[in-house]
């Protein structure tokens, strides 16, 4: 068996690389975001390929999609995650959709592409409420917006005062360690993701790869759960396990992080799906300190103590693609 690793921004493959090391399995670098990709992939003896989009720009990451769109679905090669859950990989509005399509609990979004739906949504809206850039991570393009008159200067920064292609764009995010400054690269246009704004206790990071399941709690520092890698090691419930077990059913989903807000009032909420994830620990799970992961057998999740998480999760990630592609192999 032969994989390639797609090359990434910012060196993000380099877990692939270690992965297949150690398992001692041939692979391949093969870079995507170069003008010959599609040669090289073409020409590539691989079996497989392994993939880490970019999460940092949304251009960066539509145009990884488009091109693994070619690969997957005209060339058909193989790939992982799916070519569906990586459409949802950093991708608000993608999510939105699938999750209100199929009924899972959620906080209310609402994706505007007009300025007029979105100034009359204002004049009955709840304050304060949450935007979003479509995509970033860690809480860093999330905004709570407290007042009618930032809200209004949201809306003209994002579809322009008058004219829409005079439209600056915006962006919650900010660069610079000593002298703070907008983060140009971030800035949205066009469109505005709002959601509900809830008040939560923490949220529960639950992720399923292959038959493995994990679970912690993200605790909140400030206002936000997301990037503050303070975590808390409670069980996660059961009730949450089978949430992300029907969640990964449903969308056929390979490698699949679920982070679902408990609200002060007791409701659990699916916030966002990401195929990838950033991991600060060694391990995703412990129960009663010790390391482990859940698998679903008679009925029922049971825990089995021990380290599964290595390399930030991805050699869990090359196991499970290698038996994909044995199973495809054996017909």
């Amino acid at each position: 068996m032969k994989l390639g690793i797609f090359t990434a921004f910012r060196n993000l493959h380099k877990n692939y690389i270690r992965s297949c090391e150690e398992l001692g399995v041939d692979y391949e670098i093969v870079d995507i975001i170069s003008p010959d990709w599609l040669k090289d992939v073409m020409n590539s003896d691989c079996d497989g390929f392994l993939c880490r989009p970019p999460s940092k720009f949304e251009e960066r990451n539509r145009l990884f999609d488009e091109r693994l769109y070619f690969i997957n679905k005209v060339l058909k090669k193989p790939i992982y995650p799916s070519y569906e859950e990586l459409l949802i990989y950093e991708n608000k509005r993608f999510t939105s959709y699938w999750l209100e399509i199929n009924n899972y609990p959620r906080p209310k979004t609402w994706v505007f592409y007009r300025k007029t739906d979105y100034l009359n949504y204002l004049k009955n809206a709840t304050f304060p409420f949450v935007i979003k850039l479509n995509t970033g991570s860690t809480a860093k393009g999330v905004k709570i917006v407290k007042s009618r008159f930032w809200a209004k200067r949201i809306a003209d920064l994002t579809f322009g005062i008058k004219n829409d292609k005079l439209a600056v764009g915006y962006s919650a995010q900010k660069s610079g360690k000593i002298i703070p400054f907008p983060a140009f690269g971030t800035f949205q246009r066009h469109h505005l993701i709002v959601q509900e704004y809830h008040n939560i206790r923490w949220e529960w990071r639950i992720v399923k790869i292959d038959d493995s399941y994990f679970g912690h709690k993200k605790l909140k520092k400030g206002k936000f759960a997301s990037g503050t890698r303070l975590k808390g090691w409670d069980t996660p419930p059961e009730e949450l396990l089978f949430l992300v077990k029907d969640i990964c059913n449903k969308g056929q989903f390979l490698s699949m992080n679920v982070d679902i807000f408990e609200t002060e009032n007791g409701q659990f909420l699916v916030n966002e799906l990401q195929s990838l994830f950033g991991q600060s620990t060694d391990d995703l799970m412990r129960i009663n300190g010790k390391p482990g992961r859940f698998i679903f057998k008679d009925d029922k999740f049971i825990f089995e103590e021990g380290k599964f998480n290595q390399y930030e999760s991805y050699l869990l990630r090359v196991k499970h693609f290698l038996k994909i592609l044995d199973d495809i192999k054996r017909g």
